[in-house]
């Protein structure tokens, strides 16, 4: 048989065997270009912004109380009581501004600052034997006290309804009280001390103290019904901090203002009913009471050469009623003060 004959038939053999590897190596059409990546419809959600609401209040004060300190006798020589200065019977008139920011996290802070006058009480002076014999126990008017106070604290709501709140806190408090006492009247025996009698005009003693305190409390709040809630706060004073200094301005043996401190704790107890006037304005009506309690010295050695400070312990407590109107703004729905 002719090779000739067969010739055609090799070459579409040789074809066919051969197209498989040079279609491989030779694509139909040109490659598309790499897709871009799919974006994350997660990632391009936004965050929820957390909502909150704040709340604005004025308050007026009226209260009373009484401060007093203890002073005792050098201990290397003798321990007992020396002293006893009691300012009591005060009347407190004070204006207040109170807020509170509330975070639909659960976090808040709250806080408020107020000052006033302290009058009208009354300065009891007690000197005790063997310091001074015979006892003595003298009478002055206090007249041009001062009172001013504020505090800011850092909470979470632990616990949360749709009419209800109670909530942890830290913070710190600060109270500065300056009392002036005029006059001297002597009820005791004691022939030496303010006899005669000291004209009700007359300064005879300034004291001035400031504390400074870490607080720790709970506070509460419930809604009574569409109008009414009820909130409640109660702080542990952990820490106090006293400096202060008492100026007997008829001693000239003295030499000047005594420097005093201490340190103690104390507790503040506060509660208010307060009624819901529109959606965002209310009235109410509370009270408080505060309790400091701290131990030192007075420093005699700063103004009388020789002397040596004497240990001495203040406690002072101070309570009344307020009225207070507060506004309320943000959309987080939540039981208030």
């Amino acid at each position: 048989m002719s090779l000739r004959k067969y010739f055609p038939i090799a070459i579409a053999i040789a074809v066919m065997i051969a197209r498989p590897a040079f279609a491989a190596d030779l694509p139909l059409f040109a490659p598309l270009p790499a897709a871009a990546p799919v974006p994350d419809v997660e990632y391009f959600v936004p965050h929820p912004v957390p909502a909150f609401q704040t709340e604005f209040g004025a308050r007026y004060w009226f209260g009373t109380g009484k401060t007093s300190k203890n002073l005792y006798g050098v201990p290397s020589v003798y321990n007992g009581l020396v002293s006893r200065l009691t300012y009591g019977g005060m009347l407190i008139n004070a204006g207040e501004f109170d807020w509170r920011v509330a975070f639909s996290s659960g976090w808040f802070i709250k806080g408020y600052i107020g000052g006033g006058a302290s009058t009208q009480g009354q300065l009891q002076d007690e000197d005790f034997p063997p310091a001074l014999t015979p006892y003595s126990s003298t009478t002055s008017n206090e007249m041009g006290g001062f009172l001013g106070y504020g505090s800011v604290d850092v909470g979470y709501d632990v616990v949360r309804g749709g009419d209800f709140r109670v909530g942890a806190f830290a913070g710190y408090h600060y109270l500065k009280q300056a009392e002036n006492a005029f006059g001297c009247v002597q009820n005791a025996a004691n022939p030496l001390i303010c006899q005669p009698p000291i004209p009700a005009t007359v300064e005879a003693i300034s004291q001035n103290n400031t504390w400074n305190s870490l607080r720790l409390g709970l506070d509460g709040a419930v809604q009574l019904g569409d109008h009414f809630t009820l909130w409640a706060e109660g702080a542990w004073l952990p820490y106090v901090n006293l400096k202060g200094h008492d100026d007997h301005l008829l001693r000239a043996d003295l030499g000047g203002p005594i420097p005093e401190d201490g340190t103690g704790q104390g507790f503040q107890l506060e509660a208010l009913l307060s009624y819901k006037v529109t959606s965002y304005a209310s009235v109410g009506i509370g009270g408080r009471y505060w309790h400091i309690a701290t131990n030192g010295s007075a420093h005699f050695e700063d103004v009388v050469p020789g002397a040596m400070p004497q240990p001495e312990s203040w406690k002072t407590d101070i309570y009344g009623g307020f009225v207070q109107a507060s506004f309320k703004f943000g959309p987080y729905p939540v039981a208030g003060h």
